[in-house]
Parts: C-alpha cells; sequence; structure tokens
C-alpha cells in the first residue's frame, strides 16, 4: 500500500484528468508482481467511490501466453470499446485452476475504470488512458510477496515471470510513461 500521500495525490489527479476513453477516466496500474496494484486499485476504488476495477491476471492466458499481443487485443476489445461506446465492459475470466478461460465477468459502468496488472501501462493502451501509475517496490521483496499470497508452487514460474516482466517494462517504457509514480510498502 502505497502511503496516505501518495493515495491523496492519485485521487486527486485522477480527479482532476479528462476522460480519454468516451465519458470514462480509465487508470492503469503497472508495476513488479508483487508491488501492490491489487492493493492500491482497491484503495483508489474506495476513496474514488464511483469507480470499477479490473484485474488482468483475470484476462492472462496462463503464464505462457499472459503478455502476448492478443492480452492487449483483449483489452481493446472486451473494455476500452465498450467504455468508449457508453457501454459496460465485460470480459472472460481465466480460471487458473483449470487453465482456462471459464466465464464472463461483467464490470460496472462507472466514470473510472481502473485497470491493474502487469499489462495495464502497454504502449497501445495510451491513447485511451487519463492516468497512468507505476509502483514499485524493493526488489529483494517482490518475489517473496507473491509465494506468500499465492503459495509456494508459484515460485519457479515467477522466476521466469520476473524476466518477461522486465522486458516488457523496458520496451514499453512502462515507468517512464506513467503520470504517477508510487512505492508499495
Amino acid at each position: 500500500m502505497p502511503d496516505q500521500l501518495s493515495l491523496v495525490s492519485a485521487v486527486a489527479a485522477i480527479q482532476n484528468s479528462l476522460p480519454k476513453c468516451g465519458q470514462v477516466r480509465v487508470v492503469t496500474i503497472d508495476g513488479p508482481a508483487g508491488s501492490g496494484k491489487t492493493t492500491l486499485a482497491t484503495a483508489l476504488a474506495r476513496e474514488l467511490q464511483q469507480a470499477s476495477v479490473i484485474h488482468l491476471d483475470e484476462l492472462y492466458e496462463g503464464w505462457d501466453k499472459s503478455l502476448d499481443p492478443v492480452l492487449f487485443e483483449r483489452i481493446q476489445a472486451w473494455i476500452l470499446k465498450p467504455l468508449e461506446n457508453g457501454l459496460p465492459p465485460k470480459h472472460l475470466r481465466y480460471d487458473w485452476g483449470k487453465m482456462a478461460f471459464t466465464s464472463w465477468q461483467e464490470v460496472a459502468y462507472s466514470p473510472v475504470v481502473i485497470i491493474e496488472g502487469v499489462g495495464s501501462g502497454h504502449s497501445s493502451l495510451r491513447p485511451y488512458v487519463s492516468q497512468a501509475i507505476w509502483i514499485e517496490a524493493d526488489e529483494d521483496l517482490l518475489l517473496e510477496r507473491v509465494v506468500t499470497r499465492d503459495g509456494e508452487s508459484v515460485r519457479g514460474e515467477m522466476l521466469t515471470w520476473q524476466a518477461r516482466e522486465k522486458a516488457y517494462f523496458e520496451l514499453h517504457a512502462v515507468k517512464n510513461c506513467a503520470n504517477l509514480h508510487c512505492r508499495g510498502q
């Protein structure tokens, strides 16, 4: 969780931004796994009151295809295009236990839609984004936070994931292009 000053600054920046996706202000929160993206998204939604949250781990297609171009096509088709047209978004939800997409998840249409997860800062999404947030934490904490949250069985996958997310961050200049930067505690 970022400090209270970062949260207040982020809320003010979001409230003062213009909608770029129809009448909706899309907010993205990107950063390494374990940095606090979900926690920040939850806190922002609570403070903003009229905000919906979309978790990209529900749109990834397993570990190996998670940052493939099809993810960004899904985000455009399932989330951004409906919002741009004044419609509520919905997306297929990936079930990590079954290793398949299993159900549709409807998302409430609201003035602010927060998309959190690695991939939300992708360069193809930027024209729709009112505020892009980068969150990071000490590198030596990231892996252990994820293993504590998801179990020891993910450690091997996470080591591979960390290399993939780092390459993605660099390729798309995610940190440099973010409007706001904060640190997860």
